[in-house]
Order: structure tokens, then sequence, then C-alpha cells
């Protein structure tokens, strides 16, 4: 069993604000770089376009922390649970 815990929809829409902002602030802080230094400096984006793409990946594919408590009883007890729920079910035992 894998338990996986997503990111709740305000906290996403947090996040994905803060990456855009992150994204919008290197190409501003790039621009500034090419007004006093002119063209050869690069417009931004090859770098701060790539960062973008990693931080909204990982909103969906980052290891989140769960919040788990241990079960009174351990193990013993989760596997009377576990077998309670599925004994009229017809999987396969391993």
């Amino acid at each position: 069993m894998q338990l996986h815990r997503t990111v709740p929809r305000d906290d996403l829409a947090t996040r994905t604000e803060e990456a855009v902002g992150f994204y919008e602030n290197e190409l501003a802080r790039f621009a500034e770089l090419r007004a006093v230094h002119g063209p050869a400096v690069p417009d931004g984006a090859a770098t701060a376009g790539p960062q973008l793409v990693r931080l909204l990946h990982d909103l969906n594919t980052a290891e989140q922390p769960t919040w788990a408590w241990p079960l009174p009883g351990g193990e013993k007890q989760w596997r009377r649970i576990a077998r309670a729920v599925t004994d009229s079910q017809d999987w396969p035992c391993t």
C-alpha cells in the first residue's frame, strides 16, 4: 500500500502564484541587466523557464509528508482490520 498526499487547493494556488512570481522576477532582473549591459546579457528565459517548469512539476510529483498516527494495536490490529475488510473480496493473496 502506498499513501499519497495531494497539495490542498488553496496551497496549490499559492505555490503556483509563488512559482510564477519567481519566474516574472527573474525575467525582470535579466531585463534590468540587459538595460545596463546590453544585448549580450540573455533575456533570462533559458534560466528561469526550466526552474519554473521544475517548480510547477514538483507541485504534483514531489513527496509531501502525510499526517499519520500509529494505529492502537500496531501491525497486528492493522492486519486484523485489513483482513476483515478484504475477506469478502476475491483478491489474490500474497
